[in-house]
């Protein structure tokens, strides 16, 4: 499986971008980034990509430590049902274990580690990016957004024993003092957050038990979905969700998975299949289940399924079954 982060988190760069008057659009677009898909739930977006959107961030606000800033403008909602789980979660210990169980469906090469020693809770973190502005930048959106859920689910008042950091101590800290209100570390083997265990132990102020397990469910079905997740699950995907629009075509894809159409092709052959044969899959399995819904009319099965007319979608589906949509439909019980 590729390296890939939500679709959503992006949107606190957004925000950032808007707050330092930066045409935010223009620059996701420059990036090769398309702004319509941090509002898809499944969609997720290469991780590779995010450096030439950071780095552009960097240059266009001269802020090496824009990272720090960032933290400021996300919300819970990026992180997807992660978020409302965490928040609605009985303790902070048990908010902490459900990052750990489900980091990878903000960032598929996240760790999280959580370690408990000597009275202090320990939240170890690493995103493995190799280019050190970016991993810099991430570090320090990822224990800004930590402590920033804690106190949403503690209260504003709670401050950590300790922070530490990978990279040397930046000549100004004072933005970091102001945020983290606690000890800071710098150049040490692994980006940390200590907390005291008895905080760890306290109730959160927005607990709700149905919600947090309503949300877990959510959650295990988009990590199964991405650990067993191949190119070609990824490609019907994507075909699924362009086909209301009309036949997508094999450079719809691309652009949408941020590959070359040659990497796709060898991609998809070295899983034996092609884009082609995968738009056919898509669309018989489609049209058996709409079919299904005998409220459904034909016609609007018709145009869900991408065909320019309602006759292109009989004559495929009986080349696909034997028989028309409306025999098929029939023979359900």
């Amino acid at each position: 499986m590729d390296e890939s982060i939500l679709s959503s988190a992006p949107r606190m760069i957004w925000r950032l971008l808007e707050s330092h008057d930066i045409d935010a659009d223009a620059l996701f677009r420059q990036s090769g980034f398309d702004p319509a898909h941090m509002s898809e739930p499944r969609m997720r977006y290469p991780k590779e990509a995010f450096h030439t959107l950071w780095a552009e961030v960097v240059k266009r606000t001269g802020n090496g430590s824009i990272g720090i800033e960032a933290g400021r403008f996300y919300s819970p909602l990026d992180l997807s049902a992660l978020g409302v789980s965490f928040l609605s979660s009985t303790t902070l210990m048990e908010a902490l274990q459900r990052i750990h169980r489900y980091e990878s469906i903000v960032n598929s090469s996240l760790t999280f580690t959580i370690t408990e020693t000597q009275g202090r809770v320990d939240v170890l973190s690493d995103a493995n990016f190799s280019v050190e502005q970016v991993a810099r930048i991430h570090e320090d959106i990822r224990v800004s957004i930590l402590l920033d859920l804690c106190r949403k689910g503690l209260g504003p008042a709670l401050n950590p024993i300790e922070v530490a950091f990978t990279y040397p101590e930046p000549k100004d800290t004072s933005e970091y003092a102001a945020i983290f209100c606690c000890p800071l570390v710098f150049s040490q083997p692994i980006s940390r957050v200590s907390l005291r265990v008895e905080d760890t132990q306290r109730p959160f102020l927005s607990s709700n038990r149905d919600v947090a397990f309503g949300n877990d469910q959510i959650l295990d079905r988009v990590l199964s979905e991405l650990k067993g997740s191949s190119l070609a699950s990824q490609v019907k995907h994507v075909i699924i969700e362009c086909l209301p629009s009309g036949s997508p075509t094999e450079k719809d894809i691309v652009e949408r998975l941020f590959m070359s159409s040659r990497t796709l092709q060898r991609k998809l052959s070295d899983e034996g299949t092609n884009f082609r044969t995968l738009l056919l899959e898509a669309r018989r399995a489609l049209a058996e289940q709409y079919i299904a819904d005998k409220n459904m009319p034909l016609a609007e099965i018709s145009y869900m399924l991408g065909f320019s007319d309602q006759s292109s979608f009989f004559r495929a589906f009986k080349k696909w079954t034997g028989d028309s949509p409306s025999q098929f439909r029939d023979t359900l019980a």
